[in-house]
C-alpha cells in the first residue's frame, strides 16, 4: 500500500511538473503576444503622430480655404473625416491599452498559480521524503524482528533437538 501512495505521489509530481511546463509556455506565449501588442500601439501612436501633423496641416490649409466659402464647404467634410478617423483610432489605442491590462493581471495570476503549484510540489516533496524515512525505519525494525525470529527459531530448534537425544 505503501508503493502504491508513492507511486500516487509521483505520478502527481509529474503532472505538476507538466502543468508547470504548460504555464511556462503559455507565460510565454502570452509575453509574445504582449510584445506584438505593444508593437501594434507603437504603429498606432506613430499612425496618430502621422495624423495629427496631418491635421495641422489642414488647419492651416483651412485658414487659407476659409477665403472662400465653395472651399470652406470641401475642408469641413474632410476635418469630419479625421476626426471621425482619429476618434476610431483613439477608440482602438483604448481597447489595445485595456487589453495589454488584461494580459498583465493574466500574467499576474499565473505567476500567483505557479508559486502556489511550486509551494504544493515542496509540501508534497516534504511528505515523500517523510513516508520515505518512515518506511526504511519500518523496514529496518523487520529486518531486526526476522533476525531476531530465526536466531529464536534456531535456538529453539536446537534445544528441542538436544531433547530428542536425550529421550530416545
Amino acid at each position: 500500500m505503501n508503493e502504491a501512495v508513492l507511486l500516487q505521489v509521483l505520478d502527481r509530481l509529474g503532472n505538476i511538473e507538466g502543468t508547470l511546463h504548460s504555464l511556462a509556455e503559455g507565460q510565454k506565449r502570452l509575453e509574445e503576444e504582449q510584445l506584438a501588442i505593444r508593437k501594434e500601439q507603437e504603429t498606432i501612436r506613430k499612425e496618430q503622430e502621422a495624423i495629427r501633423k496631418e491635421q495641422q496641416t489642414i488647419r492651416q490649409e483651412q485658414q487659407i480655404l476659409l477665403q472662400g466659402q465653395k472651399e470652406q464647404t470641401y475642408l469641413k467634410s474632410g476635418l469630419k473625416e479625421l476626426n471621425e478617423l482619429m476618434t476610431a483610432l483613439l477608440h482602438r489605442q483604448d481597447e489595445t491599452d485595456a487589453k495589454l491590462e488584461a494580459l498583465a493581471t493574466d500574467i499576474h495570476n499565473i505567476h500567483g498559480e505557479i508559486t502556489f503549484l511550486k509551494q504544493d510540489l515542496h509540501k508534497l516533496e516534504e511528505k515523500a521524503d517523510s513516508h520515505y524515512q518512515k518506511l526504511n525505519e519500518q523496514l529496518d525494525n523487520i529486518k531486526l524482528d526476522v533476525d531476531f525470529a530465526v536466531h529464536k527459531t534456531t535456538e529453539n530448534e536446537r534445544e528441542l533437538y538436544k531433547m530428542k537425544s536425550r529421550l530416545f
